[in-house]
């Protein structure tokens, strides 16, 4: 009986040092990877500092399409409207008056010249 009592015994600190060993080396490991993290935070900060510049420089450039494609947008309505409006103008004096159907095809075309002019 003391016999299996002693070798319960045995097995007990057999494994309680394992455990022990393997906690210790746990913890040194824990510790070579804290040092190691301490020795690249500043690059790692140079990093972030970088990711977070350029996500900035995205953003204003994303707003200034965004203005620009606005204003586009706006331009290329008041130009609709205005040719809408020429050619609505166009059919109702053409109906009506054949001298105003003239002058408003004149001003059509200025109006197509003016417009095929770059810049």
């Amino acid at each position: 009986m003391f016999l299996f009592i002693a070798i319960i015994f045995i097995a007990e600190l057999i494994i309680a040092a394992t455990l022990i060993l393997f906690i210790v080396k746990a913890d040194r490991a824990v510790v070579s990877l804290h040092r190691q993290a301490v020795a690249v935070r500043p690059q790692i900060k140079a990093v972030l500092d970088g990711v977070k510049a350029g996500i900035k420089e995205v953003n204003e450039k994303q707003e200034m399409v965004i203005n620009y494609l606005r204003k586009k947008r706006n331009q290329w309505l008041v130009n609709m409207a205005k040719t809408i409006i020429v050619y609505l103008l166009l059919f109702l004096f053409k109906g009506k008056c054949k001298k105003a159907a003239s002058i408003c095809q004149g001003l059509l075309l200025a109006k197509d010249v003016w417009d095929s002019i770059p810049g």
